[in-house]
C-alpha cells in the first residue's frame, strides 16, 4: 500500500481471485487497528484508491503504508467438506507419495504461474509448485500434503 493524494488516502492492491470482492467485508484490520470499511473511491489500473474510514490526513495514512490488511476468518464463505483455505494449510507436513519427508508448509507465493508453496525443513525453504498435477492427496486430520514423487526432479 502506498499514499495518494492530499486527503489521506492510499494505494490498494488485492490479492483476491476477484479483486473487487476485497470491498465486500464488513470489518478489516490493519496494524491490529479496526476499520468499519474499506471505501474504493476510484482504481488506477490494477490498484485501488481507497479511503479508510477515520483516517483523513497524510499523516495519519503513513502509518498504513506498506501493510497488510486482515479480515475476521468468520466473514469468509463457509467451505464444502472437500474444501479448505489455503491459509489453513499452513503448518501441514508435507511429504512425497514415496513417504519422503520434504517438511513443514511455511507459507504460499503467487507470482502468476499458479501457488506455489514454501516448505522448510531445518533451515532451508524449498519452492514447490502446488498444482492439481502434483497435489496426491491433502489430508486434514493428519494435516499432511502429499506430493507427487514426480516433484522430485524439481527438488533435486
Amino acid at each position: 500500500m502506498g499514499l495518494h493524494g492530499l486527503k489521506g488516502y492510499i494505494k490498494v492492491k488485492s490479492f483476491l481471485e476477484n479483486p473487487k470482492d476485497l470491498f465486500n467485508y464488513d470489518k478489516y484490520f490493519i496494524n491490529k487497528i479496526n476499520f468499519s470499511s474499506l471505501l474504493l473511491k476510484f482504481n488506477k489500473k490494477s490498484v485501488f484508491i481507497c479511503e479508510l474510514v477515520g483516517v483523513n490526513s497524510i499523516e495519519e495514512a503513513k502509518k498504513f503504508i506498506n501493510k497488510d490488511i486482515f479480515i475476521y476468518k468468520s466473514s469468509l464463505p463457509k467451505t464444502d467438506k472437500n474444501e479448505i483455505y489455503l491459509n489453513d494449510l499452513i503448518s501441514f507436513n508435507v511429504e512425497l507419495e514415496s513417504g519422503l519427508y520434504l517438511g513443514e508448509l511455511v507459507k504460499f507465493y503467487d507470482f502468476g504461474g499458479g501457488p506455489v508453496i514454501g516448505v522448510k525443513q531445518g533451515h532451508k525453504e524449498k519452492m514447490l509448485p502446488f498444482s492439481d498435477n502434483f497435489i496426491i492427496n491433502i489430508d486434514q486430520d493428519l494435516r499432511v500434503i502429499t506430493l507427487s514423487s514426480n516433484i522430485k526432479t524439481l527438488i533435486n
